[in-house]
Formats: structure tokens, C-alpha cells, sequence
């Protein structure tokens, strides 16, 4: 489903990215942790072109959608043709990216719209079944800042399932809120994966991770350090790296 070979990405002068090679298979739920500024955030906007990577490649779906070469584009895609292969991936941030000023029924429909040329009568019933399956179906008619952050980041979830995209990638979905409002978002992750959605999830709760996950990848100084079965990532890890991190985070 999504391929990195050889991946850099530079800010400037500054390496963020060195030398990432990472597969993800079908209905895989791949979790990232690792120190902040290990690079995990920036890896996951490069899948999804967010980013321009600075050396490697990016395939999505078999379809190579990033070339680079030395600072250089080899691959040249149209825009239009960017746009639809990015529409295969949908992504749910730290902040929710709602769009104040329109309803939670209307930030569901929006892009559909707009990116897909869907017609308002064929996505709304889409839209609101997809509330009902956050919890929020209640809530269609409200505005944003009329909801909690937790309720917010659902619908955010919602917002991005409204594009049927085949992967979904989560950049810490639940840093930005309130711990008692955490596990009602990480449930809605938890039903996505036992209905076998492919997902990328760059993440800090590590009981998520082990419970959820199929894979854990620790990510330092913007390389892969060690990535596997998540019981033995979290019982038996062999890099020194990532044993330190754990007696940290895990004390």
C-alpha cells in the first residue's frame, strides 16, 4: 500500500529525514514512536506529499507518485493526477483542521465536493452514516467550537473516511487533548483497525500501540532504529536507542 525507498527530506541545512525505507502492507496498522523531532511527523507528510521529499521514492497503491534525485523532480506528475493519488490517503492531524465556519454535516461533505465532484444528495447520506459510526451523529448540525476536542478530532476522522480514502495516516491524533477525552478518539481508531482499515499512526500512546498495532517502529534522529512485532518492540527490544526511550516513557 505505501513504499519509501531511500527516503532524505532537508529543512535547509538541517537533515530531518536520512536514508528511510519502510513498506506497509494491506490492512496493516503500522504505530511510529519515538522522541519529538525524531522525524515522524515529517515522514508521514511526505507519504502524503504534504511534503516534498528531497532524495528517494514514494510508492502508493504500486503508483509511484514521488521521484526525487538530488533536489531534483524526475517524475513530474501532473497536478491533477498528484491530487487524485493523494486522495487514496487520508489524514487526521494533532490539531482537528475543522473548518469553523460550516457545520459538522458541511465539513464532511466539502471535499467530496469539491476534490471528487460529488453531488451534495450522493454524499450526504456517506457523511452521516460515518457520524453515526464516530458517535456524532447528533451533532450534524452543530458548529465546531460548540464541541469538545475529543468530539472535534472524531469528526475530523469522519471528515477524512468521507474521502474512501484506502489508507489513513494519524499524526498524533490524540496529543492536543484532554487525557479523559483520549480514549473516546483512540476507540474510534481501535473499530478502524478490527474492520481491517490499512494505518499509519504516529503516536505517544504506547498502550495503543501494543494492543492495536501490528507493527511499531521507533524512530531517532530521523532514521529507522528498530521495527517489529509490538510485544517484543515493548518486552524484548534489542537496539540500545530504543530500550532507553521505553524505560522512559514506560517508568
Amino acid at each position: 500500500m505505501i513504499k519509501l525507498e531511500n527516503i532524505y527530506k532537508s529543512f535547509g541545512d538541517l537533515e530531518v529525514l536520512k536514508g528511510i525505507n519502510l513498506e506497509v502492507q494491506e490492512g496493516e496498522v503500522v504505530c511510529v514512536i519515538g522522541p519529538s523531532g525524531s522525524g515522524k511527523s515529517t515522514m508521514l507528510r511526505c507519504m502524503n506529499q504534504l511534503e516534498t521529499i528531497t532524495d528517494g521514492k514514494i510508492y502508493i497503491d504500486n503508483n509511484l507518485v514521488s521521484f526525487v534525485k538530488k533536489g531534483k523532480d524526475q517524475l513530474n506528475l501532473h497536478e491533477r493526477e498528484a491530487i487524485k493519488l493523494r486522495t487514496n490517503l487520508g489524514m487526521v492531524f494533532q490539531r482537528f483542521n475543522l473548518f469553523p465556519h460550516l457545520t459538522v454535516l458541511e465539513n464532511l461533505t466539502i471535499a467530496p465536493q469539491l476534490v471528487k465532484g460529488e453531488k451534495p444528495e450522493e454524499i450526504k447520506d456517506r457523511a452521516l452514516d460515518l457520524l453515526k459510526r464516530v458517535g456524532l451523529q447528533d451533532k450534524k448540525d452543530e458548529y465546531p467550537t460548540k464541541l469538545s476536542g475529543g468530539q472535534q478530532q472524531r469528526v475530523a476522522i469522519a471528515r477524512a473516511l468521507a474521502m474512501n480514502p484506502s489508507i489513513m495516516l494519524f499524526d498524533e491524533p490524540t496529543s492536543a487533548l484532554d487525557p479523559e477525552l483520549v480514549g473516546e478518539v483512540l476507540e474510534v481508531m481501535k473499530k478502524l483497525a478490527d474492520e481491517g482499515m490499512t494505518m499509519v499512526v504516529v503516536t505517544h500512546e504506547m498502550g495503543f500501540a501494543r494492543e492495536v498495532g501490528t507493527r511499531v517502529i521507533f524512530m531517532d534522529e530521523g532514521q529507522i532504529v528498530e521495527e517489529g512485532d509490538p510485544e517484543v518492540i515493548f518486552t524484548a527490544p534489542q537496539a540500545e536507542r530504543t530500550k532507553s526511550f521505553l524505560n522512559k516513557i514506560l517508568k
